[in-house]
């Protein structure tokens, strides 16, 4: 909360049309991680005030894409500012937000190297082998096509017997509870 407090007021050492330059390039930042030089605003903050300010501005600007907060809610989150910087900030936001909301977007499908994009499945029954006469034991082969960054593609075949059947289907749940409370 100090953070918040300080960062609001050293807010104030800049004039509106300054912090709507700053959202802006923290915003960039955030899509493009394109940096931001400090030297321009240097006359105004030290470097431990620059890191304050740019840090309140990007979990502001994350937090309203990320949960697509509303302008009221953008606005409560705002309270500390005066009415002109906010107006300032909500103005950035709302030309913004959808670039904002897509890096988030794309930042977290590219958590992993290979994103799956089909799946095919077969059940087979094993009825003996070499070593026992009758087996009578299922198999499920699984082929799993995914793609690369570079898009491209590969299959990945899998023979599961009921064990690692059961197995597999806790870890994907355990991945898509995850993945559930990071959207949220």
């Amino acid at each position: 909360m100090a953070d918040l407090e300080e960062a609001t007021e050293l807010l104030k050492k800049c004039d509106v049309n300054e912090v709507s330059k700053l959202t802006h390039l923290v915003a960039s930042r955030l899509c493009t991680k394109k940096s931001i030089s400090f030297e321009t605003y240097s006359k105004k903050w030290t470097l431990e005030e620059w890191w304050i300010v740019t840090s309140y501005l990007e979990d502001t600007l994350t937090k309203s894409a990320k949960n697509r907060l509303s302008k009221d809610e953008i606005l409560n989150m705002l309270s500390p500012l005066a009415d002109e910087y906010k107006q300032s900030i909500m103005e950035v936001l709302s030309v913004r937000n959808d670039d904002l909301h897509q890096h988030l977007v794309s930042k977290t499908t590219h958590v992993s190297q290979n994103v799956l994009t089909d799946f095919d499945w077969q059940m087979k029954l094993i009825m003996s082998s070499d070593k026992l006469s009758s087996i009578h034991e299922p198999l499920l082969n699984l082929d799993l096509q995914t793609k690369d960054a570079n898009n491209q593609g590969q299959v990945v075949s899998l023979e599961l017997n009921k064990d690692d059947l059961k197995k597999l289907i806790t870890s994907l749940d355990g991945a898509s509870k995850a993945v559930q409370q990071l959207s949220t």
